[in-house]
This record gives C-alpha cells, sequence and structure tokens, in this order.
C-alpha cells in the first residue's frame, strides 16, 4: 500500500495546493492525512460534479487541483467535465477509486460500473492509467506530462487497497 502522506508530499511536489472529491473508502487513510498536510487544502464536495466545477475554478484561478471519487462518482461528472473542464482547457487530476471488479464485489451497485469504467473514460476523451504500488510515482509523472502538454483532465484508477 501507497503512503498516504507520502503520496501527498508528491502531488505537493508536483504543485498541486488543492484537492477536493467525496469521500471514498479507499481513499480514507488519504482524507485523513490532509489534517496532517498543510500544503494542500481539501474542499469536501457533495457531489462529484460538483468537484469538477471547484477544480475547474481553482484552474481558472492559475492553481493546480486534484479530485477524488469513486467511479460509480465518475458516471455523475458528464456535464461538468465536457462544458467545463474539457471545453476551456482546465488541466486537473482525476483519482478515481475502481470499485466492482473481482475478487472485489463489495456492493451489487459497484458491478456494472467497474465493469464500463474504462469505457467511459474513452468515451469522455479522459486519458487514464492504472495507478499500482509498484511504480505509481511514474504512473503520476506520466499522467501529469500528458496534462501538461494537453491542458486537459486525466485519471488515475486505483484499486482497493493500493492507496
Amino acid at each position: 500500500m501507497i503512503n498516504s502522506s507520502e503520496f501527498l508530499d508528491f502531488l505537493r511536489e508536483k504543485g498541486f495546493s488543492f484537492a477536493t472529491g467525496v469521500p471514498c473508502s479507499y481513499f480514507s487513510r488519504m482524507i485523513d492525512e490532509f489534517e496532517n498536510l498543510k500544503a494542500i487544502s481539501y474542499i469536501p464536495a457533495t457531489r462529484e460534479d460538483e468537484a469538477v466545477g471547484i477544480a475547474s475554478g481553482i484552474a481558472f484561478g492559475g492553481a493546480r487541483a486534484f479530485v477524488i471519487m469513486q467511479n460509480s462518482g465518475y458516471a455523475t461528472i458528464g456535464d461538468a467535465l465536457t462544458s467545463l473542464a474539457q471545453l476551456y482547457k482546465l488541466p486537473m487530476l482525476l483519482i478515481v477509486s475502481w470499485r466492482g471488479l473481482e475478487p472485489d464485489r463489495d456492493f451489487p451497485e459497484h458491478s456494472l460500473m467497474g465493469e464500463v469504467t474504462e469505457d467511459t473514460l474513452v468515451g469522455y476523451h479522459v486519458p487514464y492509467w492504472e495507478m499500482k504500488e509498484e511504480d505509481w510515482q511514474e504512473t503520476i509523472e506520466l499522467a501529469l506530462t500528458e496534462m501538461d502538454e494537453t491542458s486537459r483532465p486525466v485519471a488515475l484508477l486505483v484499486k482497493q487497497g493500493v492507496l
């Protein structure tokens, strides 16, 4: 498992000063760590599309933000993603928990979304990478290079137990 403090320090070093999103149990350690790390301000959101709106405002202001969400919540961000973040070329990092996979069929409602997560990312033209414990820093570097070069949202998919 990736150490949450080390993960957030890495993102801070990459220029991220804000985070927003809707809590997910996969990210509970990271969310707890926001209280200890003052260099990244966490702005809780009530819905995932609201989080994309918050991150968009931060990007308009010239700062960097990342968004945390479940993959089931990713299904709700279509309008905010396409008519705001992508239209105005607002770079942001989406950190998406990848629920509903074997053997992690924790709740029935996650099963379908687990199967179609990659298809929805492709459908919305969001480049994505699976973040794994053994090469997470390199994966983030690839994602951020794409984000910076294209000025658009990119996503990291995170399976249970990775972060």
